[in-house]
């Protein structure tokens, strides 16, 4: 129930990601480079405060964030 939980927080931070993002289209790659790291450090801080398993926390964030790089390179 925790990794579910977790899933859902972290494709409702990667959403706010993405209004951020959407809210300051003037900025260059590498802000959004560092935006992007600090949104998935904070997705890992949040699996952790749940009582996730480090190396489970740090796969499902991992791979949530790969889903979103896919996604919105897709998307475009």
């Amino acid at each position: 129930m925790r990794v579910l939980l977790c899933t859902f927080i972290q494709i409702v931070m990667w959403c706010g990601y993405s209004i951020v993002l959407f809210l300051s289209h003037h900025d260059h790659n590498f802000y959004e480079t560092i935006l992007m790291l600090m949104f998935g450090y904070f997705n890992f801080l949040v699996a952790q405060r749940l009582n996730i398993n480090k190396s489970v926390a740090l796969n499902m964030t991992i791979s949530l964030t790969l889903i979103y790089v896919t996604g919105k390179m897709i998307i475009g």
